[in-house]
C-alpha cells in the first residue's frame, strides 16, 4: 500500500487499461477515509512494529496525520517500543557517546534485510555524552549520569525519557540484608562504606525489562548479575526497592513483556522461572498499600538436563526458545520452545526458517539476510573447547566455522567482520563498553574509567 502511494503514478492520474480507450484513475491512497486509516495504522503497528508504523506515517501528510505520533507516548505504549532495533558496538573504544560519533549513535534493526531501507539509522543521542549505557530492554536505553547515580528510559528515536531514583540506595539495602546478624551498628556502618563502590559498580551488571501497566506507570526491573538479586523502581519513585531474596545465572536473565525469564540448571535439571512485576500490597482493609513487593521467581517449566544441557533463552517470532547443547559432550544444538516445556513436552526444533539464533548471555535472533556467509536456519555460538566464533546448521546437524578470527584470548583485529559485532551484543560487558567480544577478557572498571574521561 505504502508502494503504491509512492510510485510513479500520479496520484489520481488516468490509467489506460487493456490497451483500449477506457481510462480509469489511478487509485488515491491518500483520500482513505480517517476511519480506515486509523484501522490500517494500527495493523502495521501490531504487525510491523515501530519502524514500520513510522514508514507509514511517512507516506503522505493525510496519512501522517491519521496515525497518531509516537512522540510523547513511545514509552507508555508498549507497541512504540523499538524491540528489533539494538545499538550498534562500533568497538575498538568507540563506546557510546564517543567524542568520534558527534554526538550521534548508530542503530541497526536485527530483522531488516542488509540491503533494505532502514536497517542502519543514525540518530542524535546528545544524552550519551554525558549518560553511560547499561542495558536496552525492548529496544529502549537505559541509562545513568555519569559522576551520578541518577537513572532514566529514553526512547532513541523519539527521545521521550522517563526518569528513575538513584541507584546509591542499593547499596545500603543491600548491607543490611545481608549483614542484618551484625549488632554492631559502628561495624555495619563503616562496611557500608567500605563497600558502597563496590557494591554500586556490582549493580551496573544488571539486565532490565521494561512494564507499562494500565494507568500508565513505567517500572522497570533490574536483574542485578553479582549480587543475584533483582530491584524495581517505578518513575516518579523515591528510591529503588531491592529484593529479599536471591537467585543465580541472572547475568542470562531475558526480558520479554515486561517480565524477567531467567532459566537454571542444577543436579541434572533444567527449570525456567518467571519473575514478574511488581504488585501493589493490599491490606486486610482490601486497600492498595503505597508499597509495592516484588513476588519471588516462579517456576513455569522443568526438563532433564539429558534433553537440554546449558541452555540459553531468545525471543524468536514472539516465542520464547531454549539453545543448548543434547549432553555434556557438547556435540549438538538443541532448540526448545518454551511452550512446548510448560505443557510438559519436549519436542526438538528443526527449522527456525531464515533466522540465526546468536547463542550467550544475551541470546539474539538476527534475520539471516544480515549474513548471507552464513544462512538461515542456524545457531552461531562460542563452541566449547573451541577459541573462535562456530556455527551450527540445525538442518544438517554439522559444525562449521562462523567467522575469522580465533576470540579466545584476543578480539579481533580492524576490520573485523558484522558477525564480530553482532556477537559483541551478546555480552554486556562488551557491547555498551566500546569494546568487541573477547572469551577471556573481562573489562574493568578503571578501563571504562579511563575511555569516558578521554571521550
Amino acid at each position: 500500500m505504502a508502494a503504491a502511494a509512492a510510485g510513479p503514478l500520479r496520484q489520481g492520474s488516468p490509467l489506460r487499461v487493456g490497451g483500449g480507450d477506457r481510462e480509469a484513475a489511478a487509485p488515491d491512497w491518500a483520500s482513505l477515509h480517517v476511519d480506515l486509516t486509523q484501522l490500517i495504522a494500527a495493523r502495521v503497528l501490531a504487525t510491523g512494529g515501530f519502524s514500520d508504523y513510522v514508514r507509514f506515517r511517512a507516506v503522505c501528510s493525510h496519512w501522517r496525520a491519521a496515525a497518531a505520533s509516537p512522540r510523547g507516548r513511545s514509552l507508555l505504549d508498549p507497541r512504540f517500543h523499538p524491540r528489533r532495533w539494538m545499538l550498534f558496538p562500533e568497538g575498538f573504544g568507540r563506546f557510546p557517546g564517543h567524542r568520534a560519533d558527534g554526538g550521534h549513535a548508530r542503530f541497526f534493526d536485527l530483522s531488516a534485510s542488509a540491503a533494505g531501507a532502514g536497517a542502519f539509522v543514525r540518530v542524535p543521542l546528545p544524552e550519551l555524552k554525558t549518560h553511560c549505557v547499561l542495558d536496552s530492554p525492548d529496544g529502549l536505553l537505559l541509562l545513568q549520569r555519569d559522576a551520578y547515580t541518577a537513572v532514566r528510559l529514553l526512547h532513541p528515536f523519539t527521545r521521550d525519557v522517563a526518569d528513575f531514583p538513584d541507584i546509591d540506595s542499593l547499596p545500603q539495602q543491600l548491607h543490611e540484608l545481608e549483614f542484618e546478624l551484625t549488632v554492631d551498628p559502628v561495624y555495619n556502618f563503616r562496611s557500608w562504606l567500605q563497600n558502597t563502590g563496590r557494591y554500586l559498580y556490582q549493580a551496573r551488571k544488571l539486565s532490565a525489562a521494561v512494564n507499562v501497566t494500565a494507568k500508565g506507570a513505567v517500572t522497570v526491573m533490574l536483574a542485578l548479575h553479582n549480587i543475584g538479586r533483582v530491584a524495581f523502581a517505578s518513575s516518579g519513585d523515591d528510591c529503588w526497592t531491592i529484593s529479599s531474596w536471591k537467585m543465580n545465572q541472572l547475568d542470562r536473565a531475558l526480558s520479554y513483556q515486561g517480565k524477567l525469564y531467567v532459566v537454571n540448571w542444577e543436579d541434572g535439571l533444567t527449570s525456567v522461572s518467571v519473575i514478574d512485576p511488581p504488585s501493589p500490597v493490599t491490606s486486610c482493609e482490601g486497600e492498595e498499600s503505597s508499597v509495592p513487593e516484588l513476588p519471588p521467581p516462579k517456576t513455569i517449566a522443568t526438563c532433564s538436563s539429558d534433553e537440554i544441557h546449558q541452555p540459553y533463552l531468545v525471543e524468536l517470532d514472539s516465542e520464547i526458545m531454549l539453545v543448548g547443547y543434547n549432553d555434556s559432550s557438547f556435540s549438538r544444538i538443541v532448540v526448545l520452545r518454551l511452550a512446548d516445556l510448560v505443557l510438559g513436552r519436549t519436542v526438538p526444533v528443526t527449522s527456525i526458517g531464515d533466522y540465526v539464533l546468536f547463542a550467550g548471555a544475551r541470546s539474539l535472533c538476527v534475520s539471516s539476510s544480515w549474513l548471507p556467509s552464513i544462512g538461515g536456519n542456524s545457531v552461531v555460538c562460542f563452541h566449547a573447547g573451541e577459541d573462535y566464533l562456530a556455527q551450527y546448521h540445525l538442518s544438517s546437524g554439522t559444525w562449521s566455522v562462523a567467522s575469522d578470527g580465533h576470540l579466545l584470548l584476543n578480539p579481533p583485529q580492524r576490520p573485523c567482520g558484522l558477525i564480530h559485532h553482532i556477537f559483541t551484543c551478546c555480552d554486556r560487558q562488551f557491547w555498551n563498553k566500546g569494546l568487541m567480544f573477547c572469551f577471556k577478557t573481562e573489562p574493568k572498571w578503571w578501563a571504562l574509567r579511563r575511555w569516558r574521561n578521554g571521550a
